[in-house]
């Protein structure tokens, strides 16, 4: 990552790191160390050659139940130990998903913390809710868009990633990020069989 480029963001580079050590799953991207020289901060990170989720569903247009299903479970498995863990992610979506290599039965790994937020909780109850509206627009949840959410904000991308996997499309479409908010705000959508 070119320093020059990096002033503002920073902050943010130093959080992802943090959050990048403490995981340990299958399914998430394994950080191994970091270096820097006059120019540039090194990342040394798991190599995962198989592409995005993004590319597999372009390519096949959708995926039939059984295999959507086979990486929900993986998906859901990662999802639930960085919840555990204390740590919402804020930008799921298929291009944030990399495959370990190009196989079609290839692990999937969740990819860019950049946005990601660690939380605070007692028993189920989270002490402190999130308010800064992040994400993506085709998946952000309604709550994220309000100001007021916590980690279950990732379920709902979850959940847009699974009808995209089973239909092909996004449920809420718009010609910009405002007509996509207001559609995410009503919530109405509908499924129409494959």
């Amino acid at each position: 990552i070119e320093k020059a480029k990096l002033k503002k963001d920073l902050t943010m580079l130093k959080n992802e790191l943090q959050i990048l050590k403490t995981l340990d799953h299958p399914n998430i991207i394994k950080f191994y160390e970091t270096y820097e020289d006059d120019k540039f901060f090194h990342l040394v990170m798991e190599l995962c050659s198989g592409g995005e989720l993004i590319d597999r569903i372009t390519e096949s247009g959708y995926l039939d139940e059984f295999e959507a299903s086979k990486l929900m479970k993986k998906l859901l498995s990662a999802l639930n130990y960085l919840h555990e863990m204390g740590i919402c992610h804020r930008d799921l979506k298929p291009e944030n998903f990399l495959f370990e290599n190009k196989t079609k039965d290839a692990e999937i790994k969740i990819i860019d913390f950049g946005l990601s937020k660690q939380f605070s909780f007692e028993g189920e109850q989270i002490i402190k809710s999130m308010k800064t509206v992040v994400g993506t627009a085709l998946y952000v949840a309604p709550e994220v868009l309000k100001g007021k959410y916590d980690q279950r904000c990732d379920m709902w991308s979850i959940g847009v990633i699974m009808y995209i996997l089973l239909c092909g499309n996004p449920p809420f479409y718009g010609e910009n990020k405002g007509e996509i908010f207001n559609k995410v705000l009503v919530g109405k959508f509908s499924f129409n069989s494959i």
